[in-house]
């Protein structure tokens, strides 16, 4: 039986992008299921897609093929490479995407799967004519051994400032996703950095030149006042920003990409 193939892309759904590539799957590997993750990740943004694809993953069956096509180097030198991890397949271009996965613990193997360069293959839309075959030969019995050489996982290029950055008050976090409840998700992971934060007896976070602001930590939102801000362990297993039937990102002026400083008081 076909393996699962899932599509991450910045194409949206307003164009016929999405189900060309859908048809190229289907054409080469018919039995395939085809799940959308998103498709509406912001143009070009790459550390929203690695955010995405790592906050997704697990909630996938082993063998599950991933394909993530947020790819603004399209048609140039950049990589087209294949990594093997958690019991699933990640094809991606080597622009960062897969930063996060690889901060993840467990062993990672990575190939080389650029193909040669064919006059069949579209110089703009490599998601239909490359990264679609692909997906639907791995998704059916070709061995990966079969796609491409070895490449060393420290070779993948990683996104600047995907790692938060401890600072002397506390640390220097980036905002990665901002869903449509204005919640913003931070590079803290639930994990690493719960604990941290929720034992301080007071935070406080600053956003560029704007003064503190005290921020309260919560396990649910309804446990949060009216215009208080707080910080929650999220369901996507990274931090976020959130208010209680209010904005955080409108009341912070943040967006996906901006960066915040988190203030931690122990005493």
């Amino acid at each position: 039986m076909p393996r699962t193939i899932v599509l991450l892309t910045d194409f949206g759904l307003r164009d016929a992008y999405v189900g060309q590539m859908k048809g190229v799957i289907h054409t080469h590997a018919p039995g395939a299921g085809i799940v959308d993750l998103c498709h509406q990740v912001e143009p070009f943004n790459i550390l929203q897609a690695g955010f995405f694809l790592a906050a997704s993953h697990p909630h996938f069956p082993g063998g599950a093929v991933f394909v993530s096509v947020v790819d603004p180097g399209v048609g140039g030198d950049r990589r087209i490479v294949l990594l093997e991890k958690h019991g699933q397949f990640f094809l991606a271009p080597d622009n960062g995407l897969l930063t996060f996965l690889l901060q993840q613990s467990g062993p990672s193997l990575s190939r080389d799967v650029t193909p040669a360069r064919s006059g069949d293959a579209s110089a703009t839309f490599h998601g239909r004519d490359i990264f679609a075959p692909l997906a639907a030969r791995l998704a059916g019995d070709t061995p990966s051994t079969q796609f491409g050489e070895e490449c060393e996982l420290k070779s993948l290029v990683r996104l600047p400032g995907a790692e938060p950055m401890p600072t002397p008050e506390g640390v220097s976090a980036t905002v990665l996703h901002v869903d449509r409840f204005g919640n913003c998700l931070l590079n803290l992971e639930n994990e690493a950095w719960g604990g941290r934060i929720f034992q301080c007896q007071r935070l406080a976070i600053t956003v560029s030149a704007s003064p503190p602001r005290s921020l309260c930590p919560a396990y649910t939102y309804e446990r949060l006042e009216r215009g208080q801000l707080g910080v929650i362990k999220g369901s996507q297993g990274f931090l976020e920003l959130a208010m209680n039937r209010k904005s955080a990102a409108a009341e912070l002026n943040l967006t996906p990409g901006g960066a915040v400083s988190v203030r931690l008081d122990r005493s």
